[in-house]
């Protein structure tokens, strides 16, 4: 049986230890099995494995094949990666969660973006795409992304990871990018017109920052978290939902990402702000604020940064004013900054000297 997160207490034997797997340490089955080994000599206990990434799925999907002709990313044709990472993750002991790194991104301008360029979703689903003012449809960093609103999409999205859910056995899954690119968004044909429907025929405000337009909007993602969870608990009510929002208040004014609502109205099981500080006394700060803006520390799993050649010293801080503060645990952003030599000796020595499990219980004799 699948038990949530437990109590805020954290000791050296009960702690989630996770790191991100991003797509550049999926490679090949080899790179997978030499990764997992890395963390779990670490004593990490814990991996969200990208799935979903640049508008792809990285497993064979009957899902996406019946929406766009196609079962998964190219790169990755012939293979299943999340069914290789959870088969290399049993002799380490590492939970695999099903990580939805790109959310609402539908498509990238440099990769097999299909005939429109955009992402081959939208030479199907057109309508599906998000736009600003302007009528542009291209976020920064050449990212499509599709309409957060659209019924069909969000259909769409809730498909995938049910299908993941019934397909593979994990504890649970991530779903990342459920914000908004930027103020400047959603000024596409069906967000104006069901913005009109339910403000009286009012028009949608000229200002991206107007008060009644960004509630509207963090209103609709909020109302997709819920329908997100309690889908996920309709396949499997022991899974596991989490999500790495921006941190509180900053990705709620900027990207319309409300999550401590979503915490609030029961569409997560556990959160992961991404606290991605470069000193520790930064990152201790704004612990302070998610911490507060949730109102409980059982459900707060942070996210820390160790990229930009941060060191192995204020990683180990960083994991302490954790254990400070009490909470279940952490996830580390990510393998690829991680794998250092110097890094994986200070985390041995130190901080992470000691095996943990996890602050829930997975009973492999249990149905699923």
């Amino acid at each position: 049986m699948l038990m949530l997160l437990a109590a805020a207490s954290v000791s050296a034997m009960t702690e989630f230890r996770g790191v991100w797997i991003a797509r550049d340490s999926l490679g090949s089955r080899e790179q997978i099995r030499e990764s997992f080994r890395n963390l779990a000599s670490a004593n990490f206990n814990a991996v969200f494995v990208n799935c979903w990434s640049r508008g792809y799925p990285l497993w064979p999907s009957d899902v996406f094949e019946r929406e766009t002709g196609l079962r998964i990313d190219p790169a990755f044709a012939g293979r299943d990666v999340l069914a290789e990472a959870i088969e290399e993750a049993k002799p380490f002991g590492l939970a695999v969660f099903p990580w939805f790194e790109y959310g609402f991104v539908g498509g990238w301008a440099g990769y097999f973006a299909g005939e429109g360029k955009r992402g081959i979703i939208f030479d199907k689903h057109p309508d599906w795409l998000a736009q600003a003012r302007s009528g542009e449809t291209k976020f920064p960093s050449d990212f499509y992304w599709m309409i957060h609103t659209h019924p069909d999409v969000q259909q769409f999205l809730i498909d995938l990871v049910r299908e993941v859910l019934e397909r593979y056995q994990v504890p649970g899954v991530e779903f990342d990018r459920a914000r908004y690119p930027q103020l400047d968004c959603g000024y596409d044909n069906f967000t104006k017109t069901l913005y009109a429907q339910e403000h009286e025929g009012a028009g949608v405000p000229e200002q991206p920052n107007d008060p009644e337009w960004t509630r509207w909007r963090a209103r609709k993602l909020t109302d997709f978290a819920v329908s997100l969870g309690r889908a996920v608990k309709a396949q499997d009510w022991r899974a596991l939902v989490n999500n790495a929002p921006v941190v509180f208040p900053f990705g709620a004014v900027n990207f319309l990402q409300d999550y401590p609502a979503w915490t609030r109205e029961g569409a997560l099981d556990f959160v992961t702000p991404q606290v991605y500080r470069a000193d520790a006394e930064s990152f201790a700060r704004d612990l302070t604020t998610q911490i507060t803006a949730v109102g409980s520390s059982t459900r707060l799993v942070p996210g820390i940064d160790i990229t930009n050649s941060k060191s192995a010293a204020v990683l180990s801080r960083m994991i302490e004013i954790v254990r400070e503060r009490r909470l279940p645990g952490f996830v580390v952003w990510y393998y690829g900054g991680l794998n250092r030599p110097e890094v994986w000796d200070a985390l041995r020595q130190g901080v992470l000297a000691e095996p943990a499990k996890l602050p829930f219980r997975l009973a492999p004799d249990e149905p699923r």
